[in-house]
């Protein structure tokens, strides 16, 4: 009998801890950002499959482009959306393990009521027509299907907010400066509305000196009877204006992929355009080392959730 109680004992135990692990605080949905048929600058006969890699973590050779909707299952009414743009150097999409679901969950935690992260189409000639606007085509549809979604997620159009790493940066700040240019089809100018844009060691300029040479080559290649125009149109620090939302920054000094000045000087617009914002240097962390506290010694997340709660109407009621 004792040995009955036991074991009965411990597979409640067992079972306690299973569902504790296991149970989410969060629901995941995945969206197609374009109907079938209806990808815009996609070739009419693409050959190349979507690829992962053997880590599950970065996709190359996209041509069906997706959200991934994590969405709070407590929600706040009148909430926040967060859209995700991982980076990759526009030669990958670097979106499994920490660096989708893993982020996802940090926001969620923050207070979002949903947080979107892009598999967005990469700048692949064999794949697409005009690749320098097909990164920025499908993140334009996708706040806009936050924007669209907003009742049946519970979130305010006034509390979206726009992140994005390294060549996501750019991505994210291309979508926060070139508003006026609507890419996406049957995209509304008012669904491309964010009230925060947040800038993790992104790259900003295709100028010398500072120019990130893989994402330049990937973005802008074979462009020569316009080049000097690209470069000047795709480096984020010309294109502030005092329509760009409030800004947070953080960028490690010795980052050697993309060097810190790339968000000094995006600094400097902001502060010449009077846009409200906020710089956070690490004094190590290299590249792309996204929440990782071994790599930084600090948890920089917590100053951000401040930031948030305290200088954008993100959480307020």
């Amino acid at each position: 009998m004792d040995l009955f109680i036991k074991n009965a004992r411990l597979i409640f135990v067992f079972i306690f801890i299973c569902t504790h692990t296991f149970s989410q605080d969060y629901t995941i949905e995945t969206i197609k950002l374009w109907k079938d048929g209806e990808i815009p600058f996609n070739k009419e006969h693409i050959t190349l499959k979507e690829t992962l890699d053997e880590a599950g973590v970065r996709y190359t050779q996209i041509s069906e482009p997706a959200l991934y909707v994590y969405k709070n299952k407590t929600v706040k009414k009148n909430g926040a959306a967060l859209l995700v743009c991982p980076g990759g150097g526009y030669a990958k999409v670097t979106i499994g393990g920490n660096n989708g679901e893993g982020k996802a969950k940090r926001f969620l935690e923050m207070g979002f009521n949903v947080v979107a992260v892009l598999k967005y189409r990469l700048p692949d000639t064999q794949i697409v027509n005009s690749q320098e606007k097909v990164p920025l085509c499908d993140a334009q549809k996708a706040l806009s299907i936050i924007h669209q979604n907003a009742t049946n997620w519970t979130i305010d159009k006034n509390k979206v907010a726009v992140i994005g790493s390294s060549a996501g940066g750019h991505l994210a700040a291309s979508l926060a400066n070139l508003k006026d240019e609507i890419i996406a089809p049957n995209v509304k100018q008012e669904e491309l509305k964010q009230a925060v844009s947040i800038l993790m060691y992104p790259v900003i300029s295709f100028n010398l000196p500072y120019r990130h040479k893989g994402s330049y080559k990937r973005l802008l290649a074979d462009k020569a009877e316009s080049q000097m125009l690209l470069d000047y149109y795709y480096s984020m620090e010309n294109q502030v204006s005092e329509n760009t939302p409030q800004t947070y920054i953080i960028h490690a000094k010795d980052d050697v992929g993309v060097v810190y000045q790339n968000s000094l000087i995006y600094c400097e617009s902001l502060k010449k355009h009077d846009v409200n914002y906020k710089y956070v240097q690490l004094d190590k962390g290299g590249h792309g080392f996204g929440f990782s506290f071994n790599r930084t010694g600090v948890d920089w997340t917590i100053e951000l959730e401040k930031w948030l709660h305290k200088e954008t109407n993100l959480f307020k009621n």
